[in-house]
């Protein structure tokens, strides 16, 4: 299917769009695209030769075209997809076009409710600094990637991180799925933790035939997912564990002294990013590089000189001597479990949350959990909720402030506020940053505009 030489991608601005968009031109496919609005992605689209319209327009699609790729987001009214379909092209999604691809390559896809990105940065950096040129699509930036989330190579490999929404990853077919763990999450979508899980156990059965599944055998949940794996039909797959608590599994890890222990081999996994669960997607990592023959010399090697992604504990400037941390954490664990790692690294700092939560649906849904996140830090401010696929109803039902007075309740050292959006934030940080020693802001919205509206606000007080 993408052996056709003339591409169009409709939404080509978003991550992953773009990131198959410039696979496929390096590639040396004619590729061209549309978005509503031009961005830093489509700047840098255009850059490497990719014609990039802003705005959607029927014109956008010619005789020419062979095969149009769009976003899961473009409505199906659209008027580039109208066109596509009334003269007869073929139409893919993005993550059928990422399906297509993994079918061409030995495939690595790396899931799970968290820690996805990071395990894939540290899995394909480790392949990378091997020798073993990997093709890469991820969902966060990468330093040494030029600053982009994917890379091309020439080699049999390709690294995936593989999202679960809408069950989209059901479309890979992986050689090695990397299951990093499972709990609840797109309720919006999936009905509960068994819908959920459910998804997972049919990732687990797309594996091509040798698969392996790897994963955390003391998460319960990736262990219900995944006990039928190695039965798929005269497929001979395999399910490797990693474990803290079962010495006998595939592989345990030595928490005290940051050794991993395989039947063969010993690891020392000492990630330059802080978080006991940054140790955990190493050891992950780790493993997939041990199945690949590298030596435990270079995956100790690869991981020691992993010091994370873009707003992954991304260090940002300075304002004042006030340390600014920027992180993607959206699910109750991922922010309980960052803001420990931050407290456990400095223990005696103030630190202030400024947290913004990603749909109102999903605030809804996991409201218990927000409101219990936070016991790490001394203070939160939530500047909005992000909206995004949300229903007037549900926008009714929650606010900052709602969400602000529930972290009270539940964190009683803490205090949470109402921040009354991003560039009031803004302008209450540039005021008060003195008061605090770190101020981490965090979730997957548009939160990472403030810092340029910082910028904006007062540029005599942020250093870098």
């Amino acid at each position: 299917m993408l052996k056709k030489k003339d591409i169009h991608f409709i939404g080509i601005g978003g991550i992953g769009t773009s990131a198959i968009a410039h696979i496929m031109k390096k590639k040396g496919f004619t590729v061209s695209g549309s978005d509503m609005e031009a961005s830093e992605i489509t700047t840098v689209l255009k850059k490497s030769g990719i014609k990039v319209s802003i705005g959607h327009d029927a014109k956008n699609i010619t005789k020419d075209t062979t095969l149009v790729v769009y976003s899961p987001a473009i409505p199906k009214d659209n008027p580039e997809l109208l066109q596509a379909e009334k003269l007869g092209i073929e139409t893919i999604t993005y993550p059928q076009a990422l399906g297509e691809l993994s079918k061409e390559y030995f495939t690595i896809a790396v899931a799970g409710a968290h820690g996805k990105s990071t395990t894939t940065a540290m899995t394909a950096l480790l392949l990378k600094n091997a020798g073993l040129d990997p093709t890469v699509v991820i969902g966060t930036k990468i330093r040494e990637f030029g600053n982009q989330n994917f890379r091309v190579g020439k080699s049999k490999y390709l690294v995936i991180e593989a999202c679960e929404y809408k069950r989209s990853f059901l479309n890979i077919h992986p050689n090695i799925l990397i299951i990093t763990n499972i709990e609840a999450d797109h309720l919006d979508y999936y009905k509960d933790l068994k819908d959920y899980k459910s998804a997972f156990t049919q990732m687990s059965e797309k594996l091509k035939k040798g698969g392996i599944v790897i994963i955390n055998s003391d998460d319960k949940n990736s262990v219900d997912a995944t006990n039928k794996a190695e039965n798929v039909s005269g497929n001979q797959n395999k399910v490797i564990a990693l474990s803290e608590r079962n010495k006998i599994a595939n592989f345990f890890f030595d928490r005290e002294n940051n050794i991993l222990h395989g039947k063969n081999t010993t690891t020392k996994i000492t990630p330059h990013v802080v978080g006991a669960f940054n140790k955990l997607n190493a050891s992950m990592a780790a493993i997939l590089g041990d199945l690949l023959k590298i030596s435990s010399k270079d995956i100790e090697s690869s991981i020691k000189k992993f010091k994370g992604t873009w707003r992954r504990l991304e260090e940002k400037p300075f304002i004042g001597k006030t340390r600014i941390i920027d992180d993607y954490g959206h699910h109750p664990t991922e922010i309980t479990l960052t803001l420990a790692a931050i407290r456990e690294d400095n223990p005696h700092s103030k630190i202030l949350c400024v947290f913004q939560p990603h749909q109102h649906n999903r605030t809804i849904e996991l409201l218990k959990g927000f409101s219990n996140s936070f016991h790490a830090v001394d203070e939160v401010i939530i500047p909005d909720i992000y909206k995004v696929r949300d229903k007037a109803e549900d926008i009714k039902k929650i606010s900052a402030k709602i969400l602000a007075e529930e972290i009270n309740k539940a964190c009683k050292k803490q205090k949470a506020t109402d921040g009354g959006g991003l560039e009031k934030t803004a302008k209450f940080i540039l005021k008060n940053h003195s008061k605090y020693d770190i101020i981490v802001t965090m979730g997957a919205g548009d939160i990472y505009n403030i810092h340029g509206l910082l910028k904006v606000l007062d540029k005599s007080n942020i250093s870098g």
